[in-house]
C-alpha cells in the first residue's frame, strides 16, 4: 500500500457505522424540530378574590396548538375560560393579543383566534393508527419554558377519567413526562402527526388512589405540583375527538352532539357467547334515560346493539363517536339482539344537553 495512503487512513479513520439508537435520537429530534413550530405559548390573566376587596391577579401559562395558518389557537378551557386577558407567545418571540372565541366542556378544548399570518397549523394524526405502545412525543411549555419535550409511549387506549365532577372518555393515556403548563401541548407520533393534546394527569404519590385524584395539568386549578419523588400518568384528549371539536369550534365557537340517551358497556365472555358474538362486538345497554331517544324507540336494558345505521358495532369507542358526530335531529336504523333473537328499530338522535 502506498505510504502516502497509509498516513491518510491513519489521520482520518473511516467513521464508525451510524448506530441504532443515534438513528432514532435523529427522527425524534427532527420530529420536535418540526413539530414545535405549532406549539405556542398561551399568557392568562386571572383575577382571584380571597378575601372581600382584596383581588389577586396573576398569569397562568399554558401551551396551544396552531389549528389555522390564519391565527387559529387550541388549547386548554379550563386555563382560560375565565380569563380577564389572554395573549399568546408564538415561536418567533412575538406576543399577541387573543381572543377566546369558544370551548367544549365536555373535553375542556378551548378555540381562541390570534390576529397572525403564515403559522404552522399541525397535522392530525388518523385516529386508527394510534394503538398501545407506539412512540409518543410530547411537545409542550413546562414552567414557561417554550418548546420542551418528553419522550415516551401510548400506554393505554379509552381511558375514562374523572377531573373535578366531569368526566371524560376515549382519553389517551401517555408515559411521556407531563408536567404544569403542558396543558394545551401535543403528543405527536414518530411522523410528527398529532395524536393528541395534553389533558390531564394522576398523582400517583402522596395521595389515595382512586378517581377523584385526577387533577387537571391547568397552574391554579386543583393541584399543579408533584410531591417530592411523586409520579405522574398522563392523559391526551385523542386526535379524532381533537378535529372534531376544532372544526365545530371553528365554525361556530360551540360544539353540538348527538345524543341516545342510554349507557353501554362492552359484553362479557358468558353474553358473548349467547349471543354468538366475536370479542369486542356488540354493546350492551346499561342503562336509559327515562323519555330519552333510545327509550323512546323501543330498546331495553339488556339489549345488546349489533349495527347502528348499517353498520355493525365493533367497540364502544367507535359506537360512541358515531353518535355524537351525527347530525341531530337524525333517525338511523339500529339492530339490537334481545332474548335470543334480533329486533329493528328507528332511533332519532337529538342534540346532546350541555353539560
Amino acid at each position: 500500500m502506498n505510504s502516502a495512503i497509509i498516513l491518510l487512513l491513519f489521520f482520518f479513520p473511516g467513521q464508525a457505522p451510524e448506530t441504532t439508537l443515534e438513528k432514532i435520537e435523529k427522527e425524534v429530534s427532527a420530529v420536535v424540530e418540526r413539530t414545535k413550530a405549532s406549539v405556542v405559548q398561551v399568557q392568562a390573566r386571572v383575577e382571584t378574590e380571597y378575601q372581600p376587596r382584596v383581588i389577586i391577579s396573576r398569569v397562568l401559562y399554558l401551551s396551544g396548538l396552531v389549528v389555522s395558518a390564519d391565527g387559529g389557537i387550541l388549547t386548554d378551557l379550563g386555563g382560560v375560560e375565565q380569563a380577564r386577558e389572554l395573549r399568546v407567545a408564538l415561536p418567533d418571540g412575538r406576543l399577541l393579543v387573543a381572543e377566546f372565541a369558544g370551548g367544549d366542556r365536555r373535553t375542556a378544548v378551548a378555540y381562541l383566534r390570534i390576529k397572525a399570518e403564515g403559522l404552522q397549523p399541525i397535522e392530525f394524526a388518523d385516529g386508527a393508527s394510534i394503538r398501545q405502545g407506539m412512540l409518543a412525543i410530547a411537545v409542550a411549555n413546562p414552567a414557561g419554558l417554550k418548546g420542551s419535550c418528553s419522550v415516551g409511549f401510548v400506554s393505554g387506549l379509552n381511558r375514562t377519567v374523572m377531573v373535578q365532577g366531569m368526566q371524560f372518555d376515549d382519553l389517551i393515556q401517555t408515559t411521556a413526562l407531563l408536567q404544569p403548563g403542558d396543558a394545551g401541548g401535543l403528543l405527536a407520533n414518530s411522523r410528527g402527526q398529532v395524536v393528541g393534546m395534553v389533558h390531564s394527569r394522576y398523582v400517583t404519590d402522596g395521595f389515595d388512589s382512586g378517581p377523584g385524584q385526577f387533577f387537571r395539568v391547568v397552574p391554579g386549578e386543583g393541584l399543579d405540583f408533584l410531591p417530592a419523588g411523586g409520579q405522574s400518568v398522563g392523559f391526551a384528549t385523542p386526535s379524532t375527538t381533537l378535529k372534531f371539536v376544532a372544526e365545530r369550534l371553528m365554525k361556530s365557537g360551540k360544539v353540538t352532539r348527538g345524543w341516545v340517551g342510554v349507557s353501554v358497556r362492552p359484553l362479557d365472555a358468558v353474553v358473548r357467547t349467547r349471543a354468538k358474538l366475536a370479542e369486542g362486538q356488540g354493546a350492551l345497554i346499561t342503562n336509559l334515560e327515562d323519555r330519552g331517544p333510545a327509550a323512546r324507540a323501543g330498546l331495553r336494558k339488556g339489549d345488546i346493539i349489533v349495527e347502528f345505521d348499517g353498520l355493525p358495532v365493533s367497540d364502544l369507542s367507535t359506537l360512541r363517536r358515531r353518535v355524537v358526530e351525527s347530525p341531530a335531529p337524525k333517525v338511523v336504523r339500529v339492530r339490537a339482539w334481545r332474548a335470543g333473537a334480533t329486533v329493528d328499530l328507528d332511533l332519532a338522535i337529538e342534540e346532546e344537553r350541555q353539560p
